[in-house]
Formats: C-alpha cells, sequence, structure tokens
C-alpha cells in the first residue's frame, strides 16, 4: 500500500511538470498579447528597437515543433526547440538594429561571433549562414577586418555549389529552395563587390535567374517553395507568404547593393501589391487571405521601401507604410512583433503555429527604419 501511494505521488507530480512545462509558456504568450497593437506608433517604434536590440544579445531558440500540449517528451528529448536556425533569426536582428543606427549593439554583436583577427568564433558549416555573413558585411565599418569569415563563407558556398548554383542542403543536390535565394544572393552580390571577386556576383544572378526562370508561376508571378532539377518539377505551394518574403528579401538587399534588379523587383512587387490585405498585412499563402503572418508582412514591406527609394513611385510607400501599420498591429508591448509562422518543417509541410519569432522583429525594424 505504501509502495503504490509512493508511486501515486510520483506520477501525479510527473503530470504537474508536465502541465506545468505546457501551462507557463501558453500564460506568457497570453500575458505578452494583453493590449497587443494599443501602442502609439513612435512608442511602437521605439520599444520595436529595444526588443531588437535585447533579442540580438540573446537569440532566443526558435521552436521546431507546432505541438503546444504534452511537450515535455520532445524538450527531453531535444527536438522541442532547435538553434539550427538560429543564424538567420539573428541576421535579421542585426540588420534591423544596424539600421536603427544602434552602432554599439552591432558592434557588440560582431564581436561576439568573430575574434579579433576576423574569423569566425564557431567555423560555419550551413548555407543559410550566409545570410549572418552578409548581415556581418553590410554592417562593418572596415570590410578587411572581417575579409577571413567572408572568405570562409564564399569557399563553402562554392563548394557546396552543384550543376553551377548552390543546394540548401547537400543530401538534396538537385533541390532549389526559395529561402537559399534570400539567405545567400544578397552575401554573393556584396562579396564580390566588396573584395573584387566577380565570381561570386556571378554565382549571385546566375541563382537568382534559374529560380526566376524555372520556379515563378507563370500566371501568379510567385515563386515555388522549392524546385527539382532533374525534371523541373515544382515542390510545395506557390504561394507560401514567406517563400514570396525571402524572394523579395533578396531583391531588395540586391537593389541597395547596386544590383541591377530593379526590372524584377518592380515586376515582383507589381504581382504581390494587389495580393496585400486592406489591414496592409499579406497572409501565409498568399492566394487565401487565412490571416496576417509578420514575416512575410514585413519582408514583402522592405522590399516596396526600398523600391520607392529606388524609384520615387509612390504606389510602393503606400505599401509599405500599409505593411508597417500592420506590423504595428501586432507588435507586443515589449516591442516583440507577434503572428509570424513557425518553423517549416520540410516542403509542403508548414507550421500552424503563430508565434514571437525573433526575425519577425528584425525585419519589421528594417522596414520600419527604411520608412524613417
Amino acid at each position: 500500500m505504501k509502495l503504490a501511494l509512493i508511486l501515486l505521488a510520483v506520477f501525479a507530480s510527473l503530470v504537474t511538470a508536465a502541465a506545468l512545462v505546457d501551462a507557463v509558456p501558453a500564460a506568457r504568450t497570453w500575458l505578452r498579447r494583453i493590449g497587443i497593437g494599443s501602442l502609439p506608433p513612435q512608442t511602437a517604434k521605439t520599444k520595436m528597437r529595444a526588443a531588437a536590440a535585447r533579442m540580438l544579445r540573446n537569440t532566443p531558440a526558435v521552436p521546431i515543433s507546432d505541438q503546444t500540449r504534452f511537450t515535455l517528451p520532445e524538450r527531453i528529448r531535444g527536438v522541442y526547440k532547435s538553434r539550427k536556425v538560429q543564424s538567420w533569426q539573428k541576421a535579421a536582428l542585426l540588420l534591423g538594429v544596424a539600421q536603427s543606427g544602434d552602432e554599439a549593439e552591432a558592434g557588440a554583436c560582431a564581436a561576439d561571433l568573430l575574434t579579433a583577427d576576423g574569423n569566425w568564433r564557431t567555423p560555419v558549416s550551413r548555407v543559410d549562414e550566409a545570410l549572418l555573413a552578409y548581415a556581418l558585411l553590410r554592417t562593418a565599418k572596415e570590410p578587411q577586418t572581417v575579409r577571413r569569415a567572408m572568405d570562409d563563407v564564399y569557399a563553402l558556398l562554392r563548394t557546396a555549389a552543384s550543376d553551377g548554383t548552390v543546394p540548401y542542403d547537400a543530401r538534396r543536390s538537385d533541390r532549389r529552395f526559395v529561402d537559399t535565394v534570400g539567405m545567400i544572393c544578397p552575401f554573393l552580390w556584396l562579396y564580390g563587390k566588396t573584395y573584387g571577386e566577380p565570381q561570386a556576383a556571378e554565382l549571385c544572378l546566375r541563382q537568382l535567374d534559374e529560380y526566376r526562370t524555372r520556379a515563378l508561376n507563370p500566371v501568379t508571378g510567385l515563386p515555388a517553395h522549392a524546385i527539382r532539377l532533374s525534371d523541373g518539377a515544382v515542390l510545395g505551394i506557390g504561394d507560401w507568404g514567406r517563400g514570396c518574403g525571402w524572394y523579395a528579401f533578396a531583391l531588395a538587399e540586391l537593389l541597395r547593393c547596386g544590383a541591377d534588379v530593379t526590372d524584377e523587383a518592380v515586376r515582383f512587387a507589381q504581382a504581390v501589391i494587389p495580393l496585400q490585405q486592406q489591414n496592409g498585412a499579406w497572409s501565409r499563402q498568399m492566394l487565401s487571405e487565412c490571416g496576417t503572418e509578420s514575416t512575410a508582412t514585413a519582408m514583402l514591406g522592405h522590399l516596396c521601401a526600398v523600391l520607392y527609394t529606388v524609384t520615387q513611385d509612390v504606389q510602393y510607400r503606400t505599401a509599405a507604410e500599409k505593411a508597417q501599420r500592420a506590423l504595428l498591429c501586432a507588435t507586443r508591448k515589449n516591442g516583440e512583433t507577434d503572428f509570424a509562422q513557425g518553423d517549416t518543417k520540410s516542403i509542403g509541410f508548414y507550421s500552424a503555429r503563430l508565434t514571437a519569432l525573433p526575425a519577425a522583429t528584425g525585419f519589421a525594424l528594417l522596414l520600419t527604419e527604411e520608412l524613417q
């Protein structure tokens, strides 16, 4: 009898612990959403800058599971959150913080990532780390001080390239993802321009042109999530919001760096602006109004803001300002941008979770500062 009571007590303790593991984050999210979107615009922008700087210093791990109940087993196995998607989250934050003029925070981030002689403290091994390298190169006061780290990333991309362009994952070398266009093209172009390496810029344009000619839907003008080079098959949905955001981000940053992609940027903007919702946001799936998605809204709005800077065409500023207003409505009182889609599981398997991701705040701040 005594043993049974002990076992019962242990079981009850485990159930309570499991319930608290789920209940505490849910309660925290609920509390942080109280008053969301209620801050005056200037206060919201100030809070956003502070939140981005805070997360840049200590970037939180991103949940990769959509589970919100009984998550203890996943947490114990280490599959609930992942730091593998950390680099592009931090890159977005760094770009936003640097754009806001906070040189101290940007410099501290660079010092945390790079040694005094310009090498990576943790060697790069993933293609998506090119976006973090781009953020560091774009914000570096003296590009030669980070040359060694940038050379490592270029060598990684050049080695990974197969069939003339770079796959996201060497295990699926015949597939090209729209994410990769956004993550590597700005780096390749800026690296080539900064260090006099024309082959890097050529690889950038090949990557972009391959996706433009093979993965953009001829009717909608929107990019597929991925393509298979072996037979030209289009993979995943053709209107994934963040996928469109990645393509837009590549075009926007290439424009900022002086690449001649204005015609393509205008064409793409003309395809996505009609899909902007009444509240100024874009959706998780662009062709269906299934709710606000903050990363897509920030990245597409950023393209429109950059296009206005380049062309002075007021329609782009109007679209960018509408996107900014939508993002301010999704800004928590602590400055974090909410309602961002969770991590994508695989081609065709998209997260149903909407939460506050570091990258959403970074991209939202980037758009906000571009409009200043």
